[in-house]
């Protein structure tokens, strides 16, 4: 059986659409769920797959990104610290405008969201000036691990010793998110392949000044990656920055998206 005809079977028999994801990935996929169901076969888990109704559930979800971790990329967060967020301060304070809006987009279990919010807290001394991070994920399960903010202790081996005493409780084997940070995080269930949305509801209008898209572009086919990708220009402001992985440097140079720090794959939007 081919991978085509796999997906083809999977959306027929089983009404779920596995197309949008890039072949590499999905194979990968396939295979480590065929060794974790002792299949010898792509074939034999077929056969798994209509003996065992539930697998098909088990198997989309193995395409969800769950990982995360809290300033994944410290040059990117360097940048952010001390040219990115500085700048958009200004902004806004220039304009008297009164929100810096940001959307974290597949946010998995929050961790890139609460450490936005961190640059945030540390950097805004203006008391008019607000923020608000709009963090959504498809998996309503990772976004209840968000939302609860308590994270093991190895999660925060990223984390400075300072910022682990001033933003984290620590609470046995668990840290515990400061409840200063979680008030500015609205965590949702958002799909980035819905066409007829642009930006979450919970934002309303969108208009982003910074999108977060690190490391989920790669795993989807290159039409799948465009819809996303133009998803972020209408959300995001004129001027406005989007922070993506390394490794999906190229597909955003593809769009209208200025590179501005290709070391840390930070591209604004000149042009809409």
């Amino acid at each position: 059986m081919k991978l085509a005809q796999f997906k083809q079977q999977m959306e027929q028999v089983h009404g779920l659409d596995i197309s949008m994801y890039d072949e590499t990935f999905l194979g990968k996929s396939i295979e480590k769920r065929i060794q974790g169901t002792q299949c010898n076969s792509i074939e034999d888990y077929w056969y798994y797959l209509e003996q065992n109704y539930g697998e098909a559930r088990t198997l989309c979800e193995s395409l969800h990104i769950h990982f995360s971790e809290f300033f994944r990329d410290p040059l990117t967060f360097a940048l952010l610290e001390r040219v990115i967020i500085p700048e958009l301060i200004q902004k806004k304070i220039a304009n008297q405008q009164k929100e810096i809006r940001i959307w974290s987009a597949g946010c998995a279990a929050g961790q890139e969201a609460y450490s936005i919010a961190v640059l945030m807290e540390e950097i805004i001394t203006n008391p008019v000036l607000n923020y608000r991070i709009f963090a959504t994920d498809l998996d309503e399960n990772v976004l209840n691990v968000a939302r609860l903010g308590h994270y093991p202790v190895e999660a925060i081996k990223n984390v400075s010793l300072k910022r682990s005493q001033t933003w984290f409780t620590r609470q046995g084997e668990s840290y515990i998110i400061q409840p200063s940070l979680q008030k500015h995080i609205d965590f949702s269930n958002f799909d980035l392949l819905e066409e007829k949305r642009s930006c979450p509801p919970a934002s309303i209008f969108g208009e982003f000044d910074l999108v977060f898209c690190c490391n989920l572009l790669i795993y989807y086919q290159p039409d799948y990656r465009n819809l996303i990708l133009n998803k972020f220009i209408d959300s995001l402001t004129l001027g406005g920055y989007l922070v993506t992985g390394a490794s999906e440097r190229v597909v955003a140079l593809a769009h209208s998206y200025r590179e501005i720090y290709p070391q840390a794959s930070i591209f604004c939007v000149n042009q809409k």
